[in-house]
């Protein structure tokens, strides 16, 4: 029989703990921008300026260019934090079932191991997935060899060896009787056949057990349990667990565009659709580790210049009321930011993002819905104090979409 022994804190536990806690650690307090000019102001002074004015409210995180720091993260290989989660359930799941083991409760042991091995299949292809995955299938082997099923418990440590091969396997964390048995599974030499994996799109790259297999779709593999990743420019990786058992085995892996990815690869720009714009918004809070966003947008308004501003947070991100206040030139900009952003900081959130495709910026004409709130003769005269109050009764009394501009001083602009 083999015997059990207490699980050990492996240095892939360590750095799956240190990653979570520096990606909640760094996701606190973070505030970016997200600028873009169509006026005679350059986009570098519309971002400085609004930087300056959130960084009035004290220490804060602050990323003048939100879409930088994420394309920057996603071409480091982060990953959003709850990707990091997975890996957090699936290493809990993990010790839960093999201390079910350690008190001899093996049908626990299994239900426990097997979901994780499961739910680890979803992280297989990120740094560090396969060594997890090979973790869970490693010990789903043990305790099926605990409970009689012998060629089950060679096939699950055969791939927990395939996919980990420099793990080791000591007295340090199982007994000698374990350790043997993952010894009789290391010395066989398996059988190979012809196996189909078919990708979309076509000429994405595989891999089975971590080593490179080109781009198939026949392969040579050895029978048995693999796990397949495919790979390919501007979609998100995909792993597949399959079980060849002969040359009528193969799969099919479809991968999802990664359209993180390419938002952030376009940047922001005038004129961005609203779901477009969703989608920037979205993957600049999660790749940056952002707790919100401040998308600004200056632009050209009856002889003067303007600032569109909304705040956004949460996932998937929920904005203010757009707010939209007049400077008469350059010298203005500052104050304007300043304004503005005090109007935003306490308001609502309750629209999808919309500033950079709004017919102000964009210079087309969008047919809104609720017209009497994006009037600008509505709010004339109204200061920044009272502009919190109304962008939030403006969110209140209407279902609009997108959302309301609320403006200041539509005849002329204000002059600092």
């Amino acid at each position: 029989m083999l015997r059990p022994r207490s699980i050990a804190t492996t240095p892939l536990v360590c750095a799956l703990a240190l990653a979570l806690a520096i990606s909640h650690a760094a996701h606190a307090d973070g505030t970016g921008v997200i600028a873009i000019s169509v006026s005679q102001t350059d986009r570098g002074a519309v971002t400085d300026a609004m930087v300056a004015a959130i960084a009035e409210r004290g220490p804060r995180r602050l990323v003048p260019d939100a879409i930088a720091q994420a394309r920057g993260a996603v071409g480091e290989g982060a990953v959003p934090i709850e990707v990091l989660e997975r890996f957090r359930r699936v290493r809990d799941l993990i010790e839960e079932g093999w201390r079910a083991y350690l008190r001899v409760s093996f049908e626990l042991a299994q239900s426990r191991l097997a979901v994780a091995r499961t739910e680890a299949e979803s992280i297989a292809a990120l740094p560090g997935g396969a060594e997890l995955y090979a973790d869970a299938s490693l010990r789903l082997g043990i305790v099926l060899g605990q409970l009689g099923q012998t060629a089950e418990s060679q096939a699950a440590i055969a791939l927990a060896l395939a996919l980990d091969p420099d793990r080791p396997i000591t007295s340090a964390e199982f007994s000698p009787d374990v350790i043997s048995a993952v010894n009789a599974v290391r010395a066989v030499t398996r059988p190979t056949t012809e196996a189909t994996i078919d990708v979309t799109p076509a000429g994405a790259t595989l891999s089975i057990d971590g080593k490179d297999a080109g781009a198939g779709p026949k392969l040579q593999v050895a029978v048995g349990q693999h796990v397949v990743v495919a790979r390919a420019p501007g979609f998100v990786s995909r792993a597949l667990a399959i079980d060849v058992t002969g040359p009528t085995s193969g799969a099919h892996i479809a991968l999802e565009p990664d359209t993180a990815f390419a938002r952030l690869d376009g940047g922001a720009r005038a004129g961005l659709p609203d779901p477009d714009a969703q989608e920037l918004v979205d993957a600049a809070i999660r790749f940056a580790d952002l707790d919100e966003v401040v998308v600004v947008a200056d632009s050209d308004r009856m002889g003067g210049e303007a600032l569109l501003v909304q705040r956004c947070a949460g996932l998937p991100a929920r904005c203010t009321a757009v707010v939209e206040l007049g400077y008469g030139d350059r010298s203005g900009l500052a104050a304007a930011a300043h304004e503005v952003w005090q109007a935003v900081r306490a308001a609502d959130l309750r629209y999808p993002p919309s500033v950079l495709g709004d017919s102000r910026v964009a210079g087309e004409k969008i047919v809104h819905h609720c017209e009497v709130c994006r009037s600008p003769w509505l709010w004339t005269g109204i200061g920044a104090a009272v502009l919190v109050g109304t962008i939030t009764a403006v969110a209140v009394a209407t279902a609009s979409k997108p959302a309301p501009i609320v403006s200041t001083n539509p005849g002329g602009y204000v002059t600092r």
